[in-house]
């Protein structure tokens, strides 16, 4: 990579860092980039470099911060750039900028894109799309399904105006709830289709159910086609603008399956710790409606936030496990991690919520009800639970063990992979023992 970028002689160089916690492989990037085009101008975006703007510019190599979304400000950069012109620019701060004026709160305005259909359709014939089909149809996540050989990601919609605690999507998008419209949508899928032949679309927006009317525009859209294209929400749904009809509507259209964010089972800490107003009530009538309309359903939970007790963490560990054994409703449950740009980043430093040095990553948090020891006893025995009924249900369910043999193969090479490298592992741990053992017997003689 790095004498792709010394052949390019670059006189920007962009960096996008999507999660705090790969910061600082973005930070490694810059300073490798400058090293060899030592002339270039490094900027790099996201919401790390949104929330911590002064913290990035620190970084050796980093010449510029973006803050929010990049699209116009990365077009009037390169335009002032080349041009020699001075940058001033709303959301991009170079390294003289006065931080006692910058963002004095995380709501303070920056511009965003508005209206989305603004944009044009991405220019996907200046990307090699068929190594992109195969990143995405051969990679270990959400987003890669028997179904999707030819897959695309699409963000129809950007902004969310809930208050998780846990979020930081304002930190780049705002809260304004912000889409494209129909037409929109409709004439970037047939572009897709007829361009490059995709079978399968992965909707990553934030908050794609936000508006149940402007949901239903979009299963129109997707209903109109004379040949339905397969697609998900890897990314979750709100659980709590759902009818039977619009269920199976969204069947009918294509879907393979729905990610609801659930986040705990119990309505006092939705309500008051992760702040997000869902109705749960609402979230167990999707579940009977998806598996009435046989559409699969999966669940994202969040443990480890400030203000839960062991109980209810316990709690909805239990009710993840009981919903995917009665209901299949595949959980996948994660342990909070306090990322810049959110009020529980925010709450976890103020108070000191943590013990040693605060990193980004998962149960670091202390608090009066728990600590790290707690979330991790809690998280594997859910976890322990969740291969026995995964199990159980690939032996005793025609349904699931169809469908589980297909992700199998479809993850062969992955399997293979993984299989290889354990297998390396234990003979060289063997090795090791091996020759520990040896040593004592000499050491004995």
């Amino acid at each position: 990579a790095l004498s792709r970028i010394a052949a390019a002689k670059a006189d920007v160089i962009a960096i996008s860092n999507m999660f705090s916690w790969q910061i600082e492989q973005a930070f490694d990037m810059a300073k490798l980039a400058k090293s060899v085009c030592p002339d270039a101008t490094v900027v790099l975006g996201g919401p790390h470099a949104s929330s911590f703007p002064q913290e990035t510019l620190a970084t050796e190599g980093v010449d510029y911060v973006f803050m929010g979304e990049g699209e116009e400000r990365l077009h009037q950069f390169l335009l002032k750039h080349e041009n020699g012109k001075e940058i001033e620019i709303q959301g991009v701060i170079g390294k003289e900028a006065d931080f006692n004026l910058l963002r004095p709160s995380k709501k303070a305005p920056i511009d965003f894109i508005q209206p989305l259909d603004k944009l044009p359709i991405p220019a996907y014939d200046m990307v090699d799309v068929d190594r992109y089909f195969h990143l995405q149809a051969t990679g270990f996540s959400p987003r890669a399904r028997e179904w999707g050989k030819r897959s695309v990601t699409l963000l129809t919609s950007r902004g969310c105006p809930h208050q998780c605690i846990f979020c930081s999507i304002q930190a780049t998008m705002g809260y304004a709830w912000r889409y494209h419209s129909p037409d929109y949508l409709a004439a970037h899928i047939a572009y897709l289709s007829d361009n490059h032949q995709i079978d399968c679309i992965h909707f990553e927006d934030d908050n794609f159910t936000h508006d149940a009317k402007r949901f239903d525009e979009v299963l129109d859209v997707l209903l109109k086609r004379e040949k339905r294209i397969p697609w998900d929400t890897p990314n979750g749904i709100r659980g709590d603008t759902w009818t039977l009809d619009r269920v199976k509507r969204t069947k009918e259209s294509g879907c393979q399956y729905l990610v609801v964010a659930i986040e705990s089972a119990v309505q006092r800490v939705v309500d008051e710790v992760v702040k997000k107003r869902l109705d749960l009530k609402k979230v167990t009538e999707l579940m009977r409606y998806c598996r009435e309309c046989d559409l699969r359903l999966n669940a994202f939970y969040v443990i480890g936030l400030p203000g839960e007790t062991v109980e209810e963490i316990e709690f909805t560990v239990r009710y993840a496990m009981d919903c995917y054994d009665r209901l299949d409703v595949y959980p996948t449950i994660s342990i909070a991690i306090p990322l810049p740009g959110t009020e529980f980043f925010d709450m976890t430093v103020e108070n000191q919520l943590y013990e040693g040095e605060l990193k980004y990553q998962a149960n670091q948090v202390v608090t009066k009800e728990f600590n790290p020891e707690n979330i991790k006893r809690i998280y594997e025995e859910g976890m322990r639970r969740k291969l026995w009924i995964f199990v159980k249900k690939t032996l005793t369910s025609p349904r699931e063990f169809r469908y589980n043999l297909r992700l199998i193969v479809h993850y062969k090479s992955m399997a293979k992979s993984v299989l290889q490298n354990g297998l390396r592992g234990a003979w060289s741990r063997f090795r090791y023992f091996m020759g520990l053992e040896r040593r004592l017997a000499i050491r004995s003689d």
